[in-house]
């Protein structure tokens, strides 16, 4: 099942020695937790990543990571941890997490419409 645009989602990870990722993980993360998951991407734009918890974000298509636009962190109080842009194409998607360094991570991707993707 894909992960919903627009809403929060508790994600369970697995020990990343069990996870058989689509690409190897492009960066270090402390932790030893990941997981995979499909995203459905509905028309081209910009998408943020949202994690509320620190873990490496990569996303997949064709077997190929793909590089992101832009990198942040959520405002204060907020819950965010970690934000990652990507310029897409609509279509399917692997987001891959890994070293995250507990077994659920809060999870949600947003459409953005106020940074030239109107």
């Amino acid at each position: 099942m894909p992960l919903p645009l627009g809403q929060r989602v508790e994600v369970k990870l697995l020990s990343m020695a069990s996870v058989d990722f689509d690409v190897a993980p492009e960066g270090t993360a402390p932790g030893r937790e990941g997981g995979l998951l499909m995203l459905v991407v509905p028309a081209p734009g910009r998408y943020r990543v949202m994690l509320g918890g620190p873990a490496w974000i990569d996303l997949v298509a064709a077997g190929k990571p793909l590089a992101s636009v832009g990198h942040d962190h959520g405002p204060a109080c907020s819950g965010i941890r970690k934000m990652v842009d990507f310029q897409l194409a609509a279509g399917r998607y692997t987001l891959q997490l890994s070293g995250a360094q507990t077994a659920t991570i809060a999870v949600m991707v947003v459409p953005v419409v106020n940074e030239g993707n109107q």
